[in-house]
């Protein structure tokens, strides 16, 4: 009989259950465990959210900051930009005028001034020819508003147009009207009759006109000069030294002083030559070429003294040595002379001038400064030549301004026609050059020289405009 050994069943079943019931336990506490985890996982992901966010927000707001602060910064710039870009024109309207107003200002008071000095200077002798007193000083007051009206015009024609329409036909122009007076001087001499509209005047052919109006194609020839030069100087400006650009230049220049000469006129013959030597030094010549030409020009001159009309020799003669000589070429200076030094300081007064009775030839033209500094004393002479130096500062300043280099060529080159003019005649009627016949540009009487002067400031506001 087999004894079989059992276990309690208390203790057989209480061993599984409590088994259960710990792995319960354990799989709540993992449970919960697993679950704090996450739970601990999804707080610190929040908190790393929130703080991401946090500092996004953070960098955005310093991004925003910063853009701001960019944006108050460009700003700023710009605002500078304005303010520096403004400031040269500020700084040119606190420095005075404009080159313009300046240019106008002088040529306006040289214009007044001429017109009522014109009228004081040859009513006297309107008067004894049997003429109202008037007749001058109107047709004088006629031809400054037409020179006023060419002034305006040429003051509307862009640079461009004068540079490649103008130039070459007003050149032509000039040329032929010159080459007329010359053809009529070389027919006369032979015996023949003189041609139409050529008129001659104290024995000088220098004139072209019908009636009782004329003019010196000379005058216009100054211009047509100037603006042809600068045309070719620019268009050819890379060869400028060069013979090959001289030798047309020197062509031309020696045929229009041999048609000007013509005429016997050895004074615009020296201007044109100043123009040409002045033009081509501004252009960039080298100085032994401009000096060469200078030399030469000088040489020539002098030839022309000594071997052409007798009556240059007389003027310089009388120019050394005028009380030798006042029945002919001293007469005239010595007049002057005396004119100057009667005016004094303020001057006899409008009007009271003596030696436009019949004692001053010319008066009223080449010698009409000696009027003004006897009637305005030594102030109104130096009037007149402090309008002449303020032209020339506003043709010198439109010169530097102007943006293409036929304008530049252009306002130097009437700048120094106008300014070069106004010294010879200011030297010849003050003692300090031989006389020459040129007559002082916007005061002086004379129909065709005021306006080819009128003309060329046009020419020059033209340029002036051209920035």
């Amino acid at each position: 009989m087999s004894t079989t050994t059992r276990r309690p069943s208390g203790t057989r079943r209480s061993t599984p259950t409590r088994t259960a019931s710990s792995r319960a336990a354990s799989t709540r506490t993992a449970s919960t465990r697993s679950a704090s985890s996450r739970t601990a996982s999804t707080r610190s992901a929040s908190s790393r959210t929130a703080s991401s966010r946090t500092a996004s927000s953070r960098t955005a707001s310093s991004r925003t900051a910063s853009s701001r602060t960019a944006s108050s910064r460009t700003a700023s710039t710009r605002s500078g930009t304005r303010r520096s870009t403004a400031r040269p024109e500020i700084e040119v309207l606190s420095h005075g005028p404009t080159a313009e107003s300046l240019l106008l200002g002088a040529v306006g008071v040289l214009c007044l001034l001429g017109l009522v000095m014109v009228y004081s200077a040859s009513s006297v002798a309107s008067v004894q020819g049997g003429a109202s007193s008037w007749t001058v000083v109107s047709r004088q007051a006629l031809f400054m508003l037409m020179g006023l009206g060419l002034g305006v015009v040429a003051s509307r024609i862009p640079v461009q147009v004068w540079r490649d329409r103008i130039a070459v036909p007003l050149m032509l122009i000039a040329v032929g009207l010159q080459l007329l007076l010359a053809i009529d001087v070389a027919i006369r001499s032979v015996g023949g009759p003189a041609l139409p509209f050529a008129v001659t005047v104290n024995g000088a052919t220098r004139w072209v006109g019908y009636g009782p109006f004329s003019g010196q194609p000379s005058d216009l020839l100054k211009l047509a000069l100037i603006l042809w030069l600068a045309r070719l100087l620019d268009v050819r400006r890379r060869e400028i030294g060069s013979p090959e650009l001289l030798k047309p230049i020197v062509a031309v220049a020696a045929f229009m002083a041999a048609l000007v000469m013509a005429g016997d006129d050895l004074g615009t013959t020296l201007l044109l030559g100043v123009i040409v030597i002045s033009m081509l030094f501004l252009a960039g010549a080298p100085l032994r070429q401009v000096g060469g030409l200078a030399a030469g020009g000088a040489a020539l001159a002098v030839l022309a003294v000594f071997f052409l009309e007798g009556f240059r020799m007389q003027r310089i003669s009388a120019f050394f040595s005028p009380e030798d000589h006042l029945a002919t070429e001293g007469w005239q200076l010595l007049q002057s002379q005396i004119g100057f030094a009667s005016g004094g300081l303020w001057g006899n007064g409008p009007g009271n001038s003596r030696a436009k009775w019949g004692y001053l030839p010319e008066a009223d033209t080449d010698f009409i400064l000696a009027v003004i500094g006897e009637e305005l004393g030594l102030i109104g002479s130096l009037v007149v030549l402090g309008a002449f130096v303020a032209f020339m500062v506003a043709g010198t300043r439109i010169a530097l301004r102007t943006r293409t280099e036929f304008g530049r060529l252009v306002a130097f080159g009437i700048t120094a026609w106008i300014g070069v003019q106004a010294l010879i005649n200011i030297g010849v009627t003050v003692g300090t050059l031989p006389t020459k016949g040129i007559t002082l540009p916007f005061v002086s009487y004379g129909g065709s020289s005021l306006m080819m002067c009128m003309l060329a400031v046009g020419v020059l506001v033209s340029v002036a405009h051209d920035r």
